[in-house]
């Protein structure tokens, strides 16, 4: 079976050494299997209690299916500088493979302090990247006049011919062997590591990915450049890092010397867009005369030829550069000029010719047979002045240029007279978001998909930009922030369409939300949702992206602008507003539809304590302003017409209890404080327990209760409005729980005996259960979902139509007997313990243990 399959492989072109072959069955053994995902009958709902409700059936809900894939590369283990590659011959050109779509780590920013580096700090999520070498084929087809063979120096094989005539003529029944063909060149893939190289990341991981399955070279090896001053200006320091099968770079420095092969069959490409201060300064030419003039060096420069006035190779000769024999190194290279007056300049000694092309078709197809001796064509070049001390050309460039800081309007003129027009449309559009290179990649495929990598070149180096990430040799390009410099952000958005700016925000909330485990209208209610004292992480990561849309959509004016003022009121945090509060930590936890817990989160709230005397008090919870959609959609499992049409509400700053009010609470209050207009029974619970829920208490009752603390405390409590419940228990989420997609009875106190989405099937308590005895919302609220009902201040109405819009209790034209109960109970199915839910009681009842409240406060103290 084995044997087929190598069979296979090698009529499907791919010559494999045995070491790929094992680590292909490998993998194929570690992949995972997809799993299937069953859908489970939906059972029967119970009868409920005879109440008067407006909540409908329940709906059926088909649970989606999720689809897995993975996307496993390899790379070649490098082997020492000075050992010959134990390589097998091939006959043919390898078909070059598709290139998969890459993909990127991203760090969302963070509000936090910065970090030393900038690896590892933020949360790695996926963005597609572009596709930098949109060429690779026509490249691939470049590199032929490379492919020649040569007699191996190590390998032998059978010589057939021979040896069948040795046995012929002498009957000698010995093998004959003869020298293996092989590739004719090596390739060492020479990367410089300079502040530009993140720019080129995807460029270069292209590039390694097209030489290494071309089939043109025998041995390819990755090699990281890194040049540094010391003090003496003259002898800078040099160190080559070779690459580890894992893409990272070995710890252990090489001198450039070890590229040096004594045969001349190594082909040294340095990567570089030669701006970095190592080619300013020229620090770099000691390493281009080593490599010129004992080897085969050429430069790939990753900027195009219309941009190479900017960079160094604007100080160097231009030249014409030809070989009539293969393998020609540098030094014996036939030269010409481009302008005869520099004739004589190219005659120095001290000089070195080295070819420099591009990643585009004719310039490499051009070199590459250069490089093969084939000597009716030439390539460009430049011609170096690598003696100690230089003189400097007529164009050369300052190594420190002293040009005064430009103002953002002459920074922005600047980048519009000389960047390319796709690279000024690039530009507009980065302006509407967070930069980084995930985000600009993602900008590039969903709204730009004919740019290319040189078009972000341009704007990165264009002086608009500034990294606020400390970067080090070790920093991931993909965690680095940048942050244009001030006011430049401004006159870019400008000048961009107002639906492309508004495109670019869609794309990258979209981007963000799916990332972090979010809807979008969770996303945007998060946005929208104030900032607290807490040290919430998912918090730190979106609130510089609310900032920036703010920022962004304040220059648009009209609605957008009345958008950024919710944005920027949502930016204060609540330790701004209140004073004296207390600090309490707790955990929040998330679910799936199989009421898995996917998410834990470590918040904070603020709350004050009132003290109703006799060791009982009361603990209310600070909730910040905000804006959320209220209801729920049609599309929302078990929802009910009473629960639409959807609407915005805007909720002004309010306290609300941390827990429903406790039959020790209600004691102390109905026993010890005075009557204002009814009696109140002190011990009306059915299920007794001085920290389980009051139940069996009317809408009147708790009334009542609230007048008792008003007088008690000279501070206004009441019961909270619908809509400021509602507000609270979501506590910034667009699901059908705070918890998310469902909820289980280790979560909440109801009838799971029947479930709700994909979950299990739980315990059905029958009585209350203490209060706080499952986990808080975001708000740090417990038993927002079931336990009791908690009776609210408004009046029935049979939906929104016509509902206040500034979480107000809706009383106007409706007088009626009944009011409302949200959040569900220990007796009542899942989806009735929504978020949106709504039921309504007879006031005046106080016969139901299944209805108990909290009482809310204005955030005015004494």
């Amino acid at each position: 079976m084995l044997e087929e399959a190598i069979a296979i492989l090698q009529k499907a072109g791919f010559d494999l050494t045995a070491r790929e072959i094992a680590e292909i069955f490998w993998l194929a053994v570690h992949l995972d299997q997809p799993i299937d995902q069953s859908e489970e009958p939906q059972q029967p709902l119970p009868q409920e209690p005879s109440q008067s409700s407006t909540v409908s059936q329940d709906q059926s809900q088909q649970p989606q299916k999720r689809s897995q894939s993975s996307t496993v590369s390899q790379d070649q283990s490098p082997q020492p500088p000075n050992q010959t590659p134990d390589i097998q011959p091939d006959t043919q050109e390898l078909p070059l493979p598709e290139v998969t779509e890459p993909g990127a780590d991203v760090g969302l920013a963070s509000s936090k302090p910065k970090k030393t580096k900038a690896s590892g700090e933020a949360i790695p999520i996926k963005v597609p990247a572009a596709v930098a070498l949109r060429n690779s084929l026509a490249l691939g087809r470049a590199l032929r006049p490379l492919m020649r063979k040569v007699p191996s120096a190590t390998e032998k094989i059978l010589d057939e011919e021979a040896t069948v005539y040795q046995i012929a003529e002498s009957k000698i029944w010995l093998p004959v062997l003869k020298p293996a063909s092989e590739r004719w060149l090596e390739l060492a893939l020479v990367v410089e590591k300079t502040s530009s190289t993140a720019v080129w990341k995807q460029t270069i991981i292209e590039l390694q990915h097209l030489v290494k399955h071309h089939g043109a070279f025998r041995d390819v090896r990755t090699w990281e450049l890194r040049i540094t001053e010391t003090e003496d200006i003259n002898k800078p320091k040099v160190d080559l890092f070779p690459q580890t099968s894992t893409g990272r770079y070995d710890s252990t420095p090489y001198p450039p010397q070890v590229l040096i092969d004594p045969k001349k069959q190594r082909l040294i490409l340095l990567v570089s867009d030669c701006i970095s201060v190592a080619w300013r300064r020229q620090l770099i030419h000691p390493v281009l005369k080593l490599w010129g003039r004992n080897g085969l060096l050429t430069i790939l420069q990753l900027l195009p030829e219309r941009l190479w006035e900017r960079t160094a190779l604007a100080s160097e000769i231009p030249v014409q550069l030809h070989s009539l024999s293969p393998g020609v190194v540098n030094s014996q290279l036939i030269v010409k000029p481009w302008d005869q007056d520099d004739s004589k300049s190219i005659q120095n000694k001290s000089s070195v010719n080295v070819p420099v092309v591009t990643l585009e078709l004719y310039p490499l197809l051009a070199c590459s047979q250069v490089i093969a001796g084939q000597g009716n064509v030439s390539t460009v070049g430049f011609n170096f002045d690598v003696s100690e001390n230089p003189q400097p050309q007529k164009k050369a460039v300052d190594a420190k240029p002293s040009q005064p800081q430009l103002e953002a309007p002459a920074l922005v003129s600047r980048f519009r007279a000389t960047a390319s027009p796709m690279a000024r449309r690039l530009a507009g559009l980065m302006a509407a978001a967070p930069v980084s290179l995930p985000v600009v990649q993602l900008i590039q495929q969903t709204l730009l998909p004919k740019s290319a990598q040189i078009h972000v070149a341009e704007v990165f180096m264009s002086g608009l930009l500034q990294s606020i990430t400390p970067v080090d040799q070790d920093s991931n390009p993909n965690y680095i922030e940048y942050e244009f410099k001030p006011g430049v952000r401004e006159l870019l958005v400008d000048s961009v369409p107002i639906s492309k700016t508004l495109s670019v925000n869609e794309k990258v909330s979209e981007f963000l939300a799916d990332q972090l485990g979010l809807s979008v209208k969770d996303f945007e209610a998060r946005l929208l949702t104030p900032a607290t004292a807490s040290n919430d992480e998912l918090e730190e990561k979106i609130r510089p992206f609310a900032r920036l849309k703010a920022q962004v959509l304040g220059r648009l004016g009209g609605e957008y602008a009345r958008l950024a003022e919710e944005l920027l009121i949502s930016e204060t945090p609540t330790s701004a507003n209140p004073s004296g509060l207390k600090q309490f930590s707790f955990e929040v936890v998330t679910v799936n539809r199989k009421g898995v817990i996917i998410k834990k989160e470590n918040k904070q709230a603020r709350y004050f304590t009132e003290d109703l005397g006799n060791g009982v008090d009361l603990q209310m919870v600070y909730i910040p302003a905000g804006r959320f959609l209220m209801g729920s959609p049609e599309s929302e499992r078990g929802s009910d017409y009473s629960e639409r049409p959807q609407h915005q509400v805007t909720i002004q700053p309010f306290f609300l209890g941390k827990y429903q009010v406790t039959q020790a609470q209600w004691r102390a209050v109905a026993k010890n404080l005075p009557k204002i207009n009814r009696d109140l029974d002190p011990d009306p619970s059915r299920f007794k327990g001085d920290n389980r829920p009051v139940e069996q208490v009317s809408w009147f009752d708790v009334v009542e209760f609230c007048d008792r603390l008003c007088e008690y405390t000279a501070t206004e409590y009441r019961l909270p409005s619908e809509a400021e419940w509602e507000y609270a228990c979501r506590a910034g989420t667009t699901t059908p729980f705070h918890y998310g997609e469902t909820i289980t009875s280790k979560l909440a106190n109801y009838d799971a005996s029947y479930t709700y989405a994909e979950e299990a099937e739980g315990e059905y308590r029958g009585e209350t259960t203490p209060v706080g005895s499952f986990p808080p919302n975001g708000f740090g609220l417990y038993d927002m979902h079931g336990n009791v009902w908690e009776w609210c201040e408004d009046p029935r109405h049979d939906n929104y139509e016509g509902a206040p819009i500034d979480g107000s209790v809706w009383i106007i034209n409706n007088h009626n007997d009944y009011r409302s109960v949200r959040g569900g109970s220990r007796y009542f199915l899942p989806r009735y313990c929504r978020s949106a839910s709504r039921l309504f009681y007879i006031a005046r009842v106080d016969f139901s243990s299944l209805v108990g409240f909290r009482v809310a406060r204005g955030v005015g103290r004494k």
